[in-house]
């Protein structure tokens, strides 16, 4: 008996069944929710609607600001960086994010693109007008529901 042959097709047989096991793919309809979940997001943002922005999230989400700071986690994590109550007036004016790849299997997503975004700030009577180009990268947790929220969210802004 051909102990070493054995060993290698007992290994590849239960490596296979683990992959398949795994998860699979993307079907199109969940390609087609990751994406809405997108244009919700920049939807939004536009509409200067914090409930709406906040919906598209987990509740243990981890939002990972650029250039190394605090990683925000859960959903006060999300309100105290995005929505803190003592924060100037801010209007979002432009919010284009373009999904350059998206995967993963039926219970968890990724997705990776560019974004650009424009904003207005009012304080004490000023208005002050910035914007920046930039990349992403979005982990997606499929609902009991059937529908996907982000549960980490990373992006990048100018030094």
């Amino acid at each position: 008996m051909n102990i070493p042959k054995i060993l290698l097709v007992v290994l590849l047989s239960l490596c296979c069944t683990v992959t398949g096991a795994a998860g699979g793919s993307l079907s199109a309809e969940d390609l087609t929710k990751i994406k809405r979940v997108h244009s919700m997001y920049e939807e939004a943002w536009l509409k200067g609607d914090a409930d709406g922005v906040r919906a598209l999230f987990t509740e243990d989400c981890v939002l990972l600001p650029p250039h190394g700071d605090t990683p925000r986690i859960g959903k006060k994590g999300l309100n105290d960086y995005w929505f803190p109550p003592d924060a100037p007036p801010t209007q979002i004016t432009k919010l284009v994010v373009t999904p350059q790849s998206i995967g993963g299997d039926g219970e968890i997503a990724y997705v990776w693109g560019t974004d650009e975004v424009a904003w207005n700030t009012v304080q004490n009577g000023k208005t002050t007008s910035a914007s920046h180009k930039g990349i992403f990268l979005n982990v997606l947790k499929k609902q009991a529901d059937g529908e996907w929220k982000m549960s980490h969210h990373m992006w990048d802004g100018p030094r």
